[in-house]
């Protein structure tokens, strides 16, 4: 009688672990539960630049937007079609990575070297933040930097609609446009960023306000 009660234990023991297991990675290697709240490095190719900025916040939305944040205040409000957060624990991994998007003629541009290799939480839960004071319009072999004075996205759509310092109303998609707040950043942070698009400053046009 007491073996048989060990061997249910043992059974129920089991049956419990098996299940637990499969409701942590489900089939195959699929993660279920999404435990990594950490990243600390935004990349993404653009034309022959491969911009790598590294980051110390990050919010995601059910569209294709991220937004993200520097360690000099700078907020940036960006599509996904070619951004990357990564969670990157030495300089050789993230090398590894951006010389594998690297073209012979395509130039990797730092915002910063000072990378925090910590696997820290960055993540922000509840998203405050609702003010830009510019755009970055990514245009065919230039980046375009200007004043905006209102902005606003759809929840059906991924365009995004910006009112330029002069009147100008622009509608395009969200993959286009990056909103910037550089309210609390060191100077000139808007420029460096976009400057790591561009590759080079003739390819960083800015807009008079």
């Amino acid at each position: 009688m007491i073996k048989n009660l060990q061997l249910k234990k043992t059974a129920i023991s089991l049956c419990l672990s098996t299940t637990l297991g499969l409701s942590l990675t489900g089939c195959g290697n699929k993660q279920v539960f999404d435990f990594n709240k950490s990243f600390n490095v935004a990349v993404e190719p653009n034309g022959d630049s491969i911009s790598v900025v590294p980051i110390y916040g990050y919010a995601d939305y059910t569209g294709a937007q991220i937004q993200f944040r520097t360690k000099d205040g700078l907020v940036v409000l960006s599509g996904t079609q070619d951004l990357g957060l990564l969670n990157v624990t030495n300089q050789e991994s993230l090398d590894d990575y951006t010389n594998a998007l690297k073209d012979e003629d395509d130039e990797i541009n730092y915002y910063s070297t000072e990378i925090q290799y910590r696997d820290n939480f960055n993540k922000t839960i509840i998203d405050l933040q609702y003010t830009f004071n510019k755009a970055i319009i990514l245009t065919d072999g230039t980046v375009v930097l200007t004043d905006i004075t209102t902005w606003r996205d759809y929840e059906d759509d991924d365009k995004i609609q910006i009112k330029l310092s002069d009147g100008t109303c622009l509608l395009k998609e969200i993959e286009d446009v990056k909103l910037i707040d550089d309210t609390y950043a060191t100077e000139n942070a808007a420029y460096n960023y976009a400057l790591t698009l561009a590759g080079s400053p003739e390819k960083v046009k800015q807009l008079k306000k």
